[in-house]
């Protein structure tokens, strides 16, 4: 199989073009080729990897010089090892000018390319937004009980604070936004109640909330409830400045990411079906209706293409609105409202022409 043009990660935050075959592979990871300028990219990562980690990680350096620049890869952990031979390596060009480096490195395939950047940026501000929320519904509950310590969220419907537990082993159920014979007020109550609906907007999935220290209350065999555990008493108040900043970060890279999607949507459906200029969705729905319009601008219930192609538009759809965009998102990037008989909340895309 020949070679082909994409890009590459192995440190799930750094991306770099390469030049691979996809058929060749050991233990799921592909063995990239790199230019200089990918080579150069790599060697200044690694050395900030030294800085942070000390010498356990490997080392790529570019020492400059005629008739070429000279690559070295210097596994620093075969120092203390017999095999002074294999510590450094001396990475010579192809014929082509590729370096192949890193052959023993878990590299990975990164098929989106730059969407990588746009769509760690959206993970990373929703996970600030959930965190920061945390730790500002700590803030209210700790207003009226000092010695809080975490509540449960119950997901299910609207969601709420179901329970509240103190240090001292103390806890406060709470039932339709009252506690029972416990120390908050309906108001305390109410603003930790927004502050958790707010966060849930930005995104609900369970490995977001777990990566964001809303852990599942497994004791409790709820799977709908999470527990939210406090920040410890004495770090810096979260406040509704920077939450708000939170909030604002995050919806900003959501529609960053939004917008950015649209020519690989845009490349999936017109491999579906290749008459198509555009879709028609309903976001909100648990499995996405889905429409293709196709050159005469009327909806295509028909899929002439694979059911694999046509799932891979329904993932594609389904990574972009897992960020719980709103109206608004949806209209800034692109997307238009439309009214179909029996349904509700559908937006309509029309694929930009070159």
């Amino acid at each position: 199989m020949p070679t082909i043009d994409t890009f590459v990660c192995w440190d799930d935050e750094h991306i770099y073009p390469a030049r691979l075959n996809p058929s060749n592979r050991g233990n799921g990871c592909v063995f990239p080729g790199f230019t200089l300028d990918a080579v150069r990219e790599i060697a200044a990562r690694t050395e900030e990897a030294i800085e942070m980690y000390g010498h356990e990680r490997d080392q790529i350096t570019v020492i400059d010089g005629e008739p070429q620049p000279i690559v070295l890869h210097i596994r620093w952990g075969y120092f203390d090892q017999a095999s002074p031979a294999r510590s450094v390596t001396v990475v010579k060009p192809d014929a082509n000018g590729l370096y192949w480096i890193g052959w023993e490195w878990f590299w990975s395939e990164v098929e989106n390319g730059p969407l990588f950047h746009s769509e760690r940026a959206a993970h990373e501000a929703k996970k600030q937004v959930l965190k920061r929320s945390a730790h500002r519904v700590g803030e209210i509950l700790r207003e009226q009980v000092p010695d809080a310590t975490s509540c449960l969220v119950d997901l299910s419907g609207i969601a709420r604070i179901g329970r509240v537990f103190g240090e001292f082993g103390d806890d406060w159920p709470v039932t339709t936004g009252q506690i029972q014979d416990g120390p908050f007020d309906a108001e305390t109550l109410g603003d930790a109640d927004e502050v958790v609906r707010l966060a849930l907007n930005h995104g609900r999935a369970a490995d977001d909330l777990e990566a964001s220290g809303w852990r599942p209350a497994q004791d409790i065999g709820r799977p709908d409830l999470h527990r939210v555990v406090f920040a410890p008493r004495g770090l810096d108040s979260v406040g509704e400045g920077p939450l708000d900043e939170a909030r604002t970060t995050a919806t900003e890279a959501r529609r960053t990411l939004l917008t950015a999607t649209v020519p690989y949507l845009a490349d999936d459906v017109v491999t579906a079906c290749p008459s198509a200029t555009g879709l028609i969705v309903d976001p909100t729905a648990e499995q996405p209706f889905l429409l293709f319009l196709t050159d005469t601008a009327q909806p295509d219930g028909r899929y002439p293409a694979s059911a694999r192609l046509v799932q891979k538009v329904r993932d594609r759809l389904a990574s972009m609105f897992a960020y719980r965009p709103s109206a608004e998102d949806l209209t800034v990037s692109g997307w238009k409202p439309v009214v179909l008989p029996e349904l509700d909340g559908a937006y309509a895309l029309i694929f930009p022409t070159e």
